[in-house]
């Protein structure tokens, strides 16, 4: 994976995986979410540290596309949502292992390097529509959905321990 500016792309492997996530007919992978890195001029950002640092290896709060999964998987899998005294969504460390660990069991990801990501964001998911982006997205289909589940997660939070 290149430490340089691009795009990610995350492909769910198994249908059974989100079933109420709508899918093309074809056979698998189904683009799921479309990310950059970085998002804007000023950031040192790249897909690796994107990838590895928010996506897989970060909490809720640091990825838009983990709290899209979770607001889908949390009630099925059982992980509890809370928020910090900062009112940042996260799931403790046993949840947020699980979600990983969800991730690479069902998950394959791809990149392109492209200057710039920022100025293409848009009119590639707005060409592509993957299914779980929130933004520049509102044609697709399922992007109200998501909004709501993802509100419903956020609704549903305790209070995190210190």
């Amino acid at each position: 994976m290149p430490a340089a500016p691009g795009f990610c792309a995350w492909w769910l492997s198994e249908r059974a995986a989100l079933p109420h996530v709508p899918l093309p007919s074809h056979d698998p992978p189904w683009l799921l979410y479309v990310g950059i890195a970085p998002s804007r001029a000023t950031s040192d950002a790249t897909v690796r540290s994107r990838v590895l640092g928010q996506h897989i290896g970060g909490n809720l709060a640091a990825s838009t596309f983990r709290r899209s999964l979770a607001a889908l998987l949390w009630r099925d899998h059982g992980w509890t949502p809370y928020v910090t005294a900062r009112g940042k969504l996260r799931f403790d460390r046993q949840d947020n292992r699980a979600l990983r660990d969800w991730q690479f069991a069902n998950l394959r990801l791809t990149w392109a390097v492209a200057d710039e990501p920022w100025r293409f964001e848009r009119d590639v998911i707005a060409a592509l529509q993957p299914p779980l982006n929130v933004d520049f997205n509102d044609a697709h289909p399922f992007c109200a959905t998501m909004k709501a589940a993802r509100a419903d997660c956020v609704a549903n939070t305790r209070p995190l321990a210190p």
